[in-house]
């Protein structure tokens, strides 16, 4: 039995624009549209990749009809107000050329709300003080009885996130000043989310409800990008896959948001374990579990994958009919067993060990993951995936998809500290742990690359 695990380098190697990279420079350009163009186009929205994302693009344009692409005015308005409303949205935008990644996006999440803390934390313990949070704040990184100080970077992430607000002289020189700057002046005032009340103070907790609704919010716009574009993407041709050993898996657990195999290939049985895409989408997008003691005591639980999983009912029960058919298999042999202790009569006997070598207990399942980083934030799968050999072997073999030399390195990197040593090389030695190229859909279907508008034919 073909089981396929995909995570998003399956849409990448079917040339769907779903990087990171993707998202934002697609965001970017509806950002920077002057309406007064009309439509946007597939061009419009990724042309500013295709100098550096030449390869791939010119098989997307050979693959798809992407010409069937267009963003309407309404739509290009819609997202604008929505991507300027959106905290999350402008503060990855703000630091695009250190995110590459979806990893890289939930590593970020995590980053800024340990930094939010810190600056709760002075907030709160000055309202504590005095009933009110009236102190300057200061671009260099000491503190004084005069004011608080932090490192551009924590201050950044302050202001993006609407803990606090700029000066609105923020990097201008100030006035008849000889090489003065004021760009670490006071910020004449810290936004809250709830009004400044002086009974009751700053609500931290009310705080990060409004980050997490953001975050929910930024999902819904990644949402919109994946039914407006992704998944419009019609194929020219239907793509055929004979002969490749994932042509028919009975069984297909997602990491993706989107049915890229049921619109591409064929109609399969489909878990969706982060979550999927449209009208009714309950996409998982967040970090793996709150690190920092603060976090904990404000019950952000909210940008965690598992609260989301459990609040938007995508918590699968991931292989557990196969780990309850061990355990069944386990207990059934236990009772034979117990029956063999004090059974002397030899014909019995003899019945109640042919029963007990009869029972079935290999599960014959092959595993094909393709495009799934193995990456820790998804350990507990991978780790119910590598038990099922564990005892004895149940012909359980696994095969990982990987798209270059670079690509398999850190594959194995995140298993080998997911697993460890020991585990990876027995089920490597055994022959049922393998690595294998991609599968190349477009060498498969003789597809040929086209050749890209140049951006100033635009």
């Amino acid at each position: 039995m073909n089981i396929l695990i995909v995570g998003n380098g399956f849409d990448l190697s079917h040339y769907l624009p779903t990087k990171y990279d993707h998202f934002m420079a697609a965001m970017d350009a509806i950002e920077k549209w002057d309406q007064a163009k009309g439509d946007m186009g597939f061009d419009d929205l990724f042309g500013s990749l295709y100098e550096k994302e030449s390869y791939f693009f010119s098989y997307t344009k050979a693959m798809y009809k992407t010409n069937e692409i267009k963003i309407s005015v309404d739509q290009i308005k819609e997202l604008k107000e929505k991507l300027q409303e959106n905290v999350w949205y402008q503060y990855f935008s703000d630091h695009v050329k250190k995110v590459k990644t979806w990893i890289d996006f939930e590593t970020k999440i995590g980053e800024a709300l340990a930094f939010i803390t810190d600056g709760l934390s002075i907030i709160k313990n000055k309202y504590t003080d005095k009933g009110l949070f009236n102190e300057a704040v200061f671009l260099i990184k000491r503190e004084s009885s005069s004011g608080y100080y932090f490192n551009e970077l924590k201050f950044n992430i302050f202001c993006h996130l609407k803990l606090f607000t700029k000066n609105q002289n923020y990097g201008k020189t100030a006035p008849n000043a000889v090489k003065s700057d004021i760009r670490a002046g006071n910020i004449s005032s810290i936004f809250f989310v709830i009004s400044n009340d002086e009974k009751y103070g700053f609500d931290d907790i009310k705080y990060f409800d409004f980050l997490q609704n953001q975050l929910e919010n930024f999902i819904k716009i990644f949402n919109l990008y994946l039914e407006l574009i992704a998944s419009q993407l019609s194929p020219n041709r239907v793509f055929s896959i004979k002969g490749e050993s994932w042509i028919n898996p009975s069984k297909i657990y997602s990491f993706n948001y989107t049915n890229t195999y049921q619109r591409t290939h064929n109609i399969v049985d489909v878990e969706y374990l982060h979550g999927s895409h449209g009208k009714e989408q309950n996409i998982v997008l967040g970090i793996s579990d709150l690190e920092d003691e603060s976090l904990k005591k404000l019950k952000a639980y909210g940008f965690t994958k598992y609260h989301q999983k459990l609040f938007k009912d995508t918590d699968y029960l991931f292989l557990d009919e196969y780990k309850n058919k061990i355990l069944q298999n386990r207990e059934t042999v236990l009772s034979f067993k117990e029956q063999l202790k004090g059974e002397n009569r030899g014909a019995y006997r003899n019945t109640l060990i042919t029963q007990m070598q009869n029972i079935e207990t290999t599960l014959n399942l092959n595993f094909l993951i393709w495009g799934h980083s193995l990456d820790v934030s998804d350990k507990e799968y991978i780790l119910d995936l590598f038990s099922l050999n564990d005892d004895m072997d149940r012909n359980v073999r696994v095969i990982v998809y990987y798209f270059n030399s670079n690509a398999k390195f850190s594959l194995l990197n995140n298993l080998l500290a997911i697993l460890g040593k020991d585990k990876v090389e027995h089920w490597m030695k055994k022959g049922w742990l393998k690595f294998e190229k991609n599968p190349d859909i477009a060498e498969i279907n003789g597809i040929t690359p086209v050749d890209l508008p140049k951006r100033d034919q635009e």
